[in-house]
This record gives C-alpha cells, sequence and structure tokens, in this order.
C-alpha cells in the first residue's frame, strides 16, 4: 500500500472559495465596463490623449495579469484534486 500525504481539509474552505471568486469577477466586469464608458467618453468628448492611454492601457493590463493569476490558480488547484481522486481511487481498489 503506497503511504498517503495528509493535508489541510480543502472542503470547509469551498463555500469562502466560491463566494470569493463570485466577488473577484463582479469586481473584474466593473473593471471592464468602467474602462469601456471612460473611452467612449472620451473619444466622443475629444480624443485619447496621453494620460487617458496610459489608464486604459494600465487597466488592461491590470486585467489580464489579475485574470492569468486566477487561471493558474485554479488549474493548480485542479491539478491537486485530480491527484487525490486518483490515490483515493487506489485505495479504494
Amino acid at each position: 500500500m503506497k503511504p498517503v500525504k495528509a493535508g489541510v481539509c480543502a472542503l470547509s474552505n469551498i463555500n469562502y472559495t466560491f463566494l470569493l471568486r463570485e466577488n473577484m469577477l463582479a469586481i473584474r466586469l466593473y473593471i471592464a465596463a468602467l474602462t469601456l464608458v471612460f473611452i467612449f467618453l472620451l473619444i466622443a468628448h475629444r480624443g485619447i490623449g496621453v494620460l487617458e492611454a496610459t489608464v486604459i492601457t494600465c487597466a488592461i493590463t491590470f486585467l489580464i495579469l489579475d485574470v492569468r493569476t486566477d487561471l493558474q490558480t485554479s488549474k493548480a488547484e485542479f491539478r491537486s484534486l485530480q491527484e487525490l481522486e486518483q490515490r483515493i481511487s487506489e485505495l479504494l481498489r
């Protein structure tokens, strides 16, 4: 029989993690909507200057990097859950 590594039980944190991800999605959508409204108002009023382009670029870059780190975290959690499932199926055999 193979030894099983013991770790922190993640089941108690599922609800908290799910709510946190929902809140982060709402924040990301809010930032994207504000950025789009900002772009449209600038174009309609006077055009995009250096300061406005910097603000827009920073907001879009932040969203891309934030989503990227969230996806990497989700992939790591998914891989660990697959390993756990594989170990449990080995134990049940």
